[in-house]
């Protein structure tokens, strides 16, 4: 799948469909198609059941990747395969197959097979289902995977967390969407110019910027380290406890950051409060590292379970 020549394809075939009930071959097994769930830029995703293999039964996400006019990102997609191959956490969304689908024009589409998880955090706030433990757990889900990729060989950066990438099952919240995934050694000045779709280029979500992206964007070569991630999250963090994104939304994604930082009342929020803006500080080097937040927010959830079965009884 990864090693053969990608012939020039016609931008007319940079789309995708399958059949209800259609089935496709991965490396390891056969998938059919139950429904559609969404399309992007570059790939569009389908629910499907394993019918064969030591999975069969159980349903997944088919993601398949449509723009096959574009090289580059046909290489990204890949990369993004071999990125989520490489990560062994229960805050990432795992991969269990891969293949290549042959259409009838002989176009080939690959695609990845990985787990399914069918709701978002975004999902959960606008149902208004965020209490303040529950985003306390989510972030210490979140901020374990985070520390995952920051110390894999090599280690990475995310470059995309927003509520829309972090998918909640009743084992705990999960970081999905690598797409934008880079290890660090290889960014170097410019080597993530590409223009993406939609608002992130290079590399960054719309409502979700880091001060080093947004530098990068405009001079192509300022570093960008781990601790961006931080600060992504530390956003996403505090839209989780309060239901609104600090970010002031920009006219141009190149527009310096404009935080609305309110402090968050009741329990544990000052250490809250206080943790957030160690994650949301402008330097990189004031920011903590992943590990540091989570022995910090520990503290701050034990607090918070004790105090919660103080006063109603319940163990929680």
């Amino acid at each position: 799948m990864h090693g053969r020549p990608v012939p020039a394809v016609d931008p007319d075939q940079d789309h995708f469909f399958l059949d209800h009930l259609q089935a496709v071959h991965a490396e390891n097994a056969w998938y059919y198609n139950q429904r559609f769930l969404g399309r992007g830029g570059n790939g569009t995703a389908f629910l499907v059941t394993c019918s064969s293999g030591p999975h069969i039964g159980m349903q997944f996400v088919l993601k398949v990747f449509h723009k096959i006019s574009d090289v580059a990102r046909r290489k990204a997609f890949l990369k993004e395969i071999v990125h989520l191959k490489s990560l062994d956490h229960p805050g990432i969304t795992r991969v269990f197959d891969e293949g290549t689908f042959k259409a009838k024009t002989g176009a080939d589409y690959p695609f990845v097979i990985i787990e399914y998880v069918p709701v978002t955090a975004r999902a959960l706030m606008l149902s208004k289902q965020v209490d303040r433990l529950r985003a306390i757990r989510i972030a210490l889900n979140c901020l374990s995977a985070i520390h995952c990729l920051h110390h894999a060989s090599p280690p990475k950066i995310h470059r995309d967390i927003k509520p829309e990438n972090i998918l909640i099952s009743d084992m705990g919240a999960k970081l999905a969407d690598f797409g934008l995934v880079k290890v660090l050694a290889d960014l170097e000045p410019e080597s993530d110019v590409t223009v993406f779709d939609g608002t992130q280029w290079p590399g960054m979500p719309w409502r979700y910027r880091t001060p080093e992206l947004i530098q990068r964007a405009i001079d192509h070569r300022t570093a960008v380290t781990a601790k961006s991630d931080i600060y992504q999250f530390g956003t996403v963090f505090y839209e989780l406890l309060t239901g609104f994104n600090p970010q002031r939304a920009p006219d141009k994604i190149t527009d310096p950051i404009e935080l609305d930082i309110r402090e968050i009342k009741g329990n544990q929020g000052a250490e809250l409060s206080a943790l957030i803006g160690f994650m949301l500080a402008p330097k990189p080097s004031n920011r903590l590292p992943a590990h540091t937040c989570i022995g910090r927010l520990n503290l701050v959830h034990q607090a918070y379970c004790g105090s919660l079965t103080a006063l109603t009884g319940q163990q929680v």
